[in-house]
């Protein structure tokens, strides 16, 4: 698959980003970075998906114009797959559309997390399209995000607790005629080495073009 892959923000990019190029062209797709996401205000029809690995926002002087913002909303819409990494979907926080597409994520000033160290994720629907070959628990290096906007309609199939509470960390959705998967972990370079990470993004990749 052709995948444009999105990166860039206030996050630590600079480890991430190697970490998933790798991996997934390690699976033979064929992997287009991009920090400016010039592209989404472009041509997408030589992609079969976009992998958002980005914070976009005005503090960061790197929010999405109004031309990518109607590329991207364009292109999910109308049948591209989407797949969200972490806080991704807190991406251009002025425009609400963002969540309608992710199906949910990050609030700024409202949703947080426990200090990022050791937790456990857990898979509650194994018979999820996104499950398949991933451990139900596993043990992982991350955040476990808590207060997060998550829109009517979506497809939950893992969680974390905190504070006795089961907190979404994995979903699908439909956006249009386009398949959305968010994941919500993968913070750092070693979050994303953790092996149900990156078995959980190809089976992201694999729902959202099939």
């Amino acid at each position: 698959m052709k995948l444009l892959l999105l990166t860039g923000g206030s996050h630590p990019y600079e480890e991430t980003t190697p970490v998933l190029t790798e991996f997934l062209q390690g699976a033979g797709h064929e992997v287009t970075v991009s920090e400016s996401a010039n592209e989404l205000a472009g041509s997408l029809e030589g992609f079969n998906a976009i992998v958002l690995n980005t914070r976009r926002n005005p503090a960061a002087d790197n929010d999405l114009s109004d031309e990518q913002r109607n590329g991207l909303k364009g292109y999910v819409e109308n049948g591209g797959g989407l797949v969200s990494v972490h806080i991704s979907a807190a991406s251009c926080p002025n425009w609400p559309e963002m969540k309608k597409i992710t199906g949910g994520g990050w609030i700024e000033g409202e949703s947080w997390h426990p200090p990022f160290g050791w937790f456990e994720a857990i898979v509650h629907n194994p018979d999820h399209p996104l499950a398949k070959g991933v451990d139900e628990k596993f043990w992982t290096y991350d955040e476990c995000y808590c207060g997060l906007d998550i829109q009517p309609g979506i497809d939950v199939f893992m969680h974390g607790v905190v504070e006795g509470e089961d907190k979404p960390l994995g979903w699908s959705h439909s956006y249009g005629s386009g398949k959305v998967a968010n994941i919500a972990l993968g913070h750092a370079g070693s979050s994303q080495l953790q092996p149900n990470f990156q078995k959980l993004i190809l089976n992201s990749v694999e729902y959202v073009t099939g």
